[in-house]
């Protein structure tokens, strides 16, 4: 077996399409790939450690999610989100996880509830001292240990799916550090709500954690 082929097999091993399209999806809401990047595939193929087969599906699988764009003959590139359909999919993305709410309280432990207050406190000390891929991560964390309590498997992933499909940045996401921080402090108080079992509560603070209807661009 040739040097090549020994390195394009553990390459294959090691990232398969889902976690290549995983991997440029997280690069993209962190803000590593800015919205209309040109993704070239032997860059991809470098950055991501695997195939270059593999690295196109992943790019086709995300163009049809709508995270990329791709123009024949010439490739994919990262989609600019128009105001449109940002707030058509942030709205989406507010029934589907308040849909979650019932099941999560219903279900969630004392400790399911000690591990969201440790990624809460994760979060809130990267919004003083973290870089920007570090305060995506954190964020991502808490949301994906939040949203996967709830027992009905298939609106979890759904409601993650549609939080995947937000082309964003940081910028996009919080516009100002008080943003930033403001958003640690309704980690908690989502915590709060969960662990006091009301609904009603966590719903309300999950609806305007989304929709941040205090923040205005400057």
């Amino acid at each position: 077996m040739s040097a090549h082929a020994e390195v394009n097999i553990e390459k294959t091993a090691a990232k398969g399409v889902d976690a290549v399209a995983e991997e440029i999806s997280a690069d993209i809401a962190a803000g590593r790939l800015m919205n209309g990047t040109w993704l070239k595939l032997i860059d991809l193929e470098a950055r991501y450690g695997c195939t270059r087969a593999a690295a196109r599906r992943a790019l086709e699988r995300l163009a049809l999610k709508g995270i990329l764009q791709r123009i024949p003959d010439r490739g994919f590139y990262v989609a600019v989100v128009d105001e449109k359909r940002h707030r058509e999919l942030m709205a989406v993305r507010v029934v589907l996880e308040k849909a979650t709410v019932p099941g999560i309280v219903a279900t969630a432990t004392p400790a399911d509830i000690a591990d969201l207050r440790a990624l809460a406190t994760r979060f809130e000390g990267f919004t003083q001292h973290g870089d920007a891929a570090q305060k995506f991560t954190a964020n991502r964390d808490f949301h994906v240990r939040l949203t996967q309590l709830c027992p009905n498997q298939e609106l979890a992933r759904l409601a993650l799916e549609v939080r995947g499909n937000i082309p964003s940045t940081p910028v996009v996401q919080w516009w100002t550090q008080a943003r930033i921080e403001q958003s640690a402090r309704e980690h908690f108080q989502m915590i709060d709500a969960l662990e006091a079992r009301d609904e009603a509560a966590l719903a309300r603070l999950i609806e305007l954690h989304i929709l941040q209807p205090d923040q205005q661009r400057v």
